[in-house]
């Protein structure tokens, strides 16, 4: 197995330093941003563990396939059957699939709803649980359940959407107390995955940099390859942007996604997911690992806006080297949303083109190539 040591000593002086508060955390970005990447070391070593040379994951953003709440309006006439019709070979193609799990999905309708009913912000997800088969039926291996839906019916909903992912056999990261790290083995290589959200009640927080830091290194031992994703930034068609600094939407902070994502390449991720405005952002090379800011929805047929670039969905394919967690190739598969159908193929590669075109205006120093149909190289 490949290990990534622990941090100079030189990095974890300067994490002691750091402040909790937004406000300080605002004002030293630019400094921290410098001093992370050269005071951090991530080392390797070997032993006698043979790893492949190259493994395929593919990632998929905001996943609600409907909802029974407040009835089974929101839920398709054939419960979801052909929803990832146009996308199913492709992530069982991968030996690694993972989605954002955007909501509650189980059996029954326990759980009282902790959302405010007459504010017209509300929106509460509720996935009927036998539409959890349908991720299964397309090979998702794991799920995040770190989001602002996740708590739609309290700690209830929270409980038995677990249950239904373990009966179902797919792995789950991202809640606190109850799932901290999805950790398992595919064909031969050992992964961890660890799910974080801003501003969502219960779920791992990626602005505790702090706490950030000590799930890298607990993790890291224990895989070959550590995935990290996260729920963060601001929401809607005018938050498509990177723009370096703490976001904030209706008055809640979401996170300095940009910091945030380097910090855990810095300190032993090989990769970092992104979602959460439900519209595509740029993506990037750090340190010659991938970093996706988000991916937008992929598969919200109701209750969840799909006009213009927020019905763009994305499906990534990454080849990443095992051993050292770098990039070696990838893909933006480019899918369209509209209401009551699941993600389907664009020929006209509408994200892709969409990604490209942010990620040469927010990131123009990584060294990443995106042709008009996707395909991503160095």
């Amino acid at each position: 197995m490949i290990l990534k040591t622990a941090l100079s000593v030189a990095a974890i002086l300067a994490a002691t330093t750091c402040s909790s508060s937004v406000e300080q955390s605002q004002n030293n970005n630019e400094e921290t941003n410098d001093t992370s990447a050269s005071a951090t070391a991530v080392e390797t070593e070997s032993n006698d563990k043979a790893l492949p040379e190259s493994v395929s994951l593919a990632f998929v953003g905001d996943v609600m396939m409907g909802t029974n709440f407040p009835s089974e309006a929101f839920v398709t006439r054939d419960r979801g059957a052909s929803l990832f019709k146009d996308c199913k070979d492709i992530l069982k193609g991968a030996d690694v699939a993972i989605a954002n799990l955007e909501g509650t999905c189980y059996y029954g309708t326990d759980g009282q709803t902790t959302k405010n009913l007459n504010s017209p912000n509300t929106y509460i997800f509720r996935m009927p649980g036998d539409h959890m088969q349908h991720l299964v039926d397309c090979g998702i291996d794991a799920v995040g359940c770190a989001n602002n839906h996740s708590n739609d019916f309290g700690m209830t909903g929270r409980k038995n959407t677990i249950k239904t992912l373990d009966e179902a056999g797919i792995k789950h990261s991202g809640i606190e107390g109850l799932t901290e790290a999805a950790v398992f083995e595919r064909n031969g290589v050992k992964y961890a995955y660890i799910a974080f959200a801003a501003s969502c009640k219960g779920t791992l927080d990626l602005n505790k940099e702090d706490e950030v830091k000590r799930l890298l290194k607990k993790y890291r031992p224990q895989c070959d390859v550590l995935v990290i994703s996260f729920h963060g930034g601001a929401e809607g068609s005018k938050a498509q942007h990177v723009n370096r600094r703490y976001e904030t939407f209706l008055g809640e902070n979401r996170g300095d996604v940009y910091r945030f994502a380097h910090l855990c390449i810095d300190n032993g991720a090989d990769i970092v997911i992104g979602h959460g405005p439900h519209v595509p952002r740029a993506v990037e090379l750090y340190k010659d690992h991938f970093i996706a800011y988000s991916l937008g929805n992929f598969c919200t047929p109701y209750k969840v806006n799909l006009a213009g670039v927020s019905g763009q969905a994305a499906l990534l394919t990454i080849q990443m080297n095992p051993k050292d967690g770098t990039f070696k190739g990838g893909k933006i598969h480019s899918f369209l949303q509209t209401q009551g159908v699941g993600p389907r193929s664009d020929a006209n590669n509408s994200v892709a083109k969409t990604i490209r075109n942010l990620s040469q205006q927010d990131i123009p120093e990584s060294p990443l190539k995106i042709s008009d149909n996707g395909e991503m190289s160095k």
